[in-house]
């Protein structure tokens, strides 16, 4: 990188942590402030506060121009987040996804919610979905869903804020918030019924320039006023998209985090299984994928709690659990995952872990033996890429390579692969090479005796 090489700078809302990330148009980080994230408001329903938020991008951009030149600026946010706005800012705050919500909803949405076939995505209780959030805004909150202008997903609403266009970009709209149709390619019938296509606004891609910055913006950040404000992107597609920018399309990634994504193009959509944990994404160019989508770092944190060993010990640790056949089973969260009925029905089966180590390996072989099924579901024979935070767990990586011989499993070094991915956005219409800039290591499988029965035995015990 040249001393005077512009940057662009990644805003990355993710559902556990905010992060502001400096890197080269080629996807090489070179700064990054991060902080933990929350929802905060608990009125008028469980939310997120968007004025934190918007001051927790902004002084970091602030603190991070003074130190290099940042041409534009891109975000980036899971999949589930958006903002009900007017002509000035929000009508209603941010739901997050985990909000209680109320006693009619499920029902009613259970009615009207848009077929399997239709989105690839079940209906689950709950918001985990935007249309159900949405549904509810509408019908609880009509005075100010009547006042809004725009639907903006969370991405495109800080590009908005930092003074670009509003916009709807495909990889947000079409991550499992039952808004799209990714075989039909248009809006979802939820949407066409109840008007909601009023609120979106008209497509762009992402990287596309939307805007340069509001004045406002330059005066709080110091940023220069002709800094483009880039359309941003759903944060599991943008680490999809770092591997297609490298021209590792073809590859099977493990995207991984709160939710394990896994994408992989063998599987043809139409034959996407539901009840299976199995949907449909859209990457940035528009293209269907197959997907599947377990909350599998959420179950990990839950299983593991502080417990901390070497890795070592916690692989030597795996062989004890099952030669005594210690399983987890699903689920440990609100969610059934790949198996119907399993929300919040998780246990331990067998003698339970004493050690830390003992631990950290049931965590290991439970989001191991659950990404193996995942990656057999997509039908994924491809070299697998395993991306986000379960790249710095060996333990997992080596329990999955030996689940998967016949294929690579590698890691990608770099833990900012959303970022990065995010960042390789600039630019990418002009680009014409592969990227260089993702760099892989190899995982050897870790040999443990029993391990691919112990894989289908508890496979079988958690579907009963």
């Amino acid at each position: 990188m040249s001393a005077t090489e512009a940057l662009i700078a990644v805003l990355d809302l993710g559902k556990t942590n905010l992060k502001v990330l400096l890197a080269t148009p080629d996807g090489e980080p070179v700064d990054r402030i991060a902080a933990a994230n929350d929802a905060t408001r608990s009125q008028p329903y469980l939310a997120y506060d968007l004025d934190r938020l918007e001051a927790f991008f902004l002084d970091a951009l602030a603190e991070l121009a003074q130190r290099h030149a940042i041409g534009a600026v891109v975000a980036t946010a899971h999949g589930c987040a958006a903002v009900l706005v007017d002509e000035t800012g929000p009508v209603l705050p941010m739901m997050d996804y985990e909000a209680p919500s109320p006693a009619w909803l499920d029902a009613a949405y259970a009615e009207q919610g848009p077929d399997y076939r239709e989105v690839f995505c079940p209906v689950s209780a709950g918001v985990l979905r935007a249309a159900q959030q949405l549904m509810w805004q509408e019908r609880e909150f009509p005075e100010s869903v009547s006042r809004a202008r725009h639907y903006l997903m969370a991405a495109q609403y800080f590009a908005w804020r930092l003074g670009g266009r509003p916009a709807t970009e495909i990889s947000q709209i079409a991550a499992q918030n039952h808004l799209w149709a990714p075989l039909a390619g248009g809006f979802s019938s939820i949407v066409m019924r109840r008007g909601w296509q009023r609120l979106l606004p008209s497509f762009a891609k992402a990287g596309e320039v939307l805007g340069t910055i509001a004045p406002t913006v330059a005066a709080r950040t110091g940023l220069a006023p002709q800094t483009h404000v880039l359309c941003g992107v759903h944060d599991s597609n943008a680490n999809l998209y770092r591997y297609k920018a490298a021209g590792m399309a073809e590859a099977t990634i493990l995207s991984t985090g709160t939710w394990m994504i896994g994408f992989s193009r063998a599987r043809p959509l139409a034959t996407l299984e539901p009840g299976r944990a199995m949907v449909a994404n859209v990457d940035v160019d528009g293209e269907p994928i197959a997907s599947t989508l377990t909350m599998t770092g959420r179950e990990y944190a839950v299983l593991a709690g502080e417990a901390s060993a070497a890795d070592e010990e916690a692989l030597a640790a795996t062989r004890h659990l099952i030669e005594r056949r210690t399983f987890a089973l699903p689920s440990f969260v609100e969610d059934d995952g790949a198996f119907p009925g399993r929300a919040s029905r998780g246990r331990i089966l067998g003698p339970p872990p004493e050690t830390p180590a003992e631990k950290q390996a049931l965590a290991s072989l439970y989001a191991a033996f659950y990404a193996d099924f995942c990656l057999s579901a997509l039908e994924s024979g491809a070299p697998v890429v395993i991306d986000g935070g379960f790249a710095a767990n060996l333990v997992f990586g080596r329990l999955l390579a030996a689940l998967r011989p016949e294929v690579q499993v590698l890691v990608s070094r770099s833990r900012e692969g959303t970022a990065l991915g995010a960042a390789l956005l600039w630019k990418r219409f002009e680009r014409r090479q592969p990227v260089t800039s993702v760099a892989l290591d190899p995982v050897s499988p870790y040999p443990v005796p029993g391990l691919a029965a112990a894989a289908r035995e508890w496979a079988r015990l958690a579907a009963e």
